[in-house]
């Protein structure tokens, strides 16, 4: 009996990549018989590697992932190439006068290449394609080569995003309401869009729509790619323009957990969050397994796309001392511990000691340093997932990333969410939302301050409102539950 192929194309960065990996370990605990291409660019094969060895460890019958490296540009390596403003993203806060300068960034990430980028990054999926020829291709909404190759060649496929109902049938809800109802990318307005914001949300939306449709770059290479390799490019923006008959989107979302819409089309399936399954910490690191079970802890993971310079880490110090302080003064029960993990620099370079004795977040601190109550790291063996399902994590301190939110409530974590650009500030918002957590930067993103940020942490992890809420957070996430190593009960695919 011949084995069915899937192949499974997507960007290399972990924000897209994460719910291909949780997927390809699902598929081969459902159907181990079934054969998982993965195609991607280098910088996500040891990932690959790991989710296949997770996946025969459990099960040893299943035919390994076969990793298919595109020699091509990720969009990391393009958006840095072609910068046009991409710092603005994580340095202006928005407003009416400033977030026009976030969105040509922000609409560039789907389609970041040059004429001859994206032609090449053709040619390699196109390779790929004929070299597996898959019975079903999935792929990421994101990655624009992927897209334009599975419409070109008329194989069966669907599409997979991690991202929400909001990005994908909001758009398509009667009576205009995307444009008054639901926030403009990179506004951080509240949903529903309050009436005296209205104008300038419909404004923003109609800004974005402009800058994907006639970015100067993309336009070129949609010309470029149609003069040279006679293919007509399909993106992001197509599959609502111009979508192919009876095209599939699986929504690594849950209607209970997404701003609601009256409307979801056919074709579009949440299907709930789409996690991989994690080693427990003490397989991966004991000693800090060890510590975990110390007493409740509060873990602060900012992920790729926040660092902070010593003088911005010693604002979180003082957020840090202000929750300690405040656990002690109100007479909670166990030693409150903080595990934070501390990125100083873009490219993850070390450029100071936050332990040094004579430094600002050790003049915070220090007493915590000592009696190993804040421990400040770089890296974290275990993966979050498994550190926040140690029963121990009382909060989860994160910029708001699709993944770490999920994650988070799936681990029945409340948040404290510090959102850096643009649908990070609808998680802050859905957060509050739903009861599970606060933002804690009102006031200062795509920063923080010390006595804002201080005063959210204070709020959910002392006392026992917010804990109480995840009673009902379980229930919906019987209705709804998150896809995580098997699939065995769903017919998506």
């Amino acid at each position: 009996m011949t084995r069915r192929k899937v192949l499974l194309l997507t960007n290399s960065e972990h924000g897209q990549a994460n719910v291909f990996l949780a997927t390809s370990h699902a598929l081969l605990a459902a159907a181990p018989d079934t054969e998982i291409h993965f195609a991607s660019f280098g910088g996500i094969k040891s990932a690959v590697q790991s989710t296949s060895n997770a996946a025969l460890e459990a099960n040893p019958g299943a035919t390994p992932i076969r990793f298919h490296q595109l020699d091509g540009t990720s969009v990391v390596e393009a958006l840095l190439e072609n910068p046009a403003g991409l710092m603005d993203i994580l340095d202006v806060r928005p407003g009416p006068f400033t977030t026009h300068r976030i969105l040509p960034p922000i609409a560039r990430a789907s389609m970041p290449y040059t004429g001859p980028q994206i032609r090449q990054n053709c040619a390699e999926v196109r390779r790929v394609v004929d070299e597996v020829r898959p019975d079903l291709t999935v792929v990421d909404n994101l990655f624009t080569p992927g897209l334009t190759v599975a419409r070109e060649l008329g194989v069966e496929w669907m599409i997979l995003s991690p991202n929400t109902l909001k990005e994908f049938a909001a758009p398509l809800q009667p009576r205009g309401a995307y444009f008054w109802k639901f926030p403009a990318l990179c506004t951080a307005y509240p949903f529903p869009v309050p009436l005296h914001l209205i104008p300038l949300n419909i404004l923003f939306h109609l800004m974005f729509l402009y800058y994907i449709f006639f970015d100067k770059q993309g336009v070129q290479a949609r010309k470029y790619l149609k003069e040279e390799a006679h293919t007509e490019l399909f993106d992001q923006g197509g599959i609502f323009a111009d979508p192919p008959p009876g095209l599939k989107i699986l929504i690594a979302t849950s209607p209970a957990f997404d701003f609601p819409v009256e409307k979801i089309p056919d074709n579009m399936i949440p299907c709930g969050p789409v996690l991989r399954p994690v080693r427990p910490v003490g397989e991966a690191d004991a000693e800090l397994d060890k510590w975990l079970g110390r007493g409740p802890t509060v873990v602060i993971n900012l992920g790729t796309h926040s660092w902070a310079n010593e003088t911005k880490a010693a604002k979180m110090a003082t957020a840090i001392r202000h929750l300690l302080d405040a656990w002690r003064e109100a007479g909670e029960e166990g030693r409150l511990q903080v595990l934070w993990k501390l990125k100083q620099t873009g490219d993850g370079r070390v450029e100071y000691d936050p332990y040094r004795e004579d430094g600002p977040i050790a003049g915070i601190l220090g007493g915590e340093f000592d009696n190993d109550l804040v421990r400040v790291v770089s890296w974290v063996k275990a993966e979050p997932y498994a550190v926040l399902r140690t029963g121990q994590v009382v909060c989860s301190v994160n910029h708001g990333g699709a993944n770490s939110f999920w994650e988070a409530l799936c681990a029945g974590v409340p948040q404290v969410i510090l959102p850096v650009w643009a649908d990070t500030f609808d998680f802050a918002h859905r957060a509050e939302l739903l009861g599970i957590g606060k933002w804690g930067s009102r006031k200062h993103a795509p920063g923080y301050g010390a006595e804002e940020l201080g005063a959210a942490m204070k709020e959910v992890v002392v006392g026992d409102a917010y804990p109480a809420s995840f009673g009902v957070i379980g229930e919906m996430m019987l209705v709804y539950p998150p896809v995580s190593g098997s699939l065995s009960s769903h017919s998506w695919f």
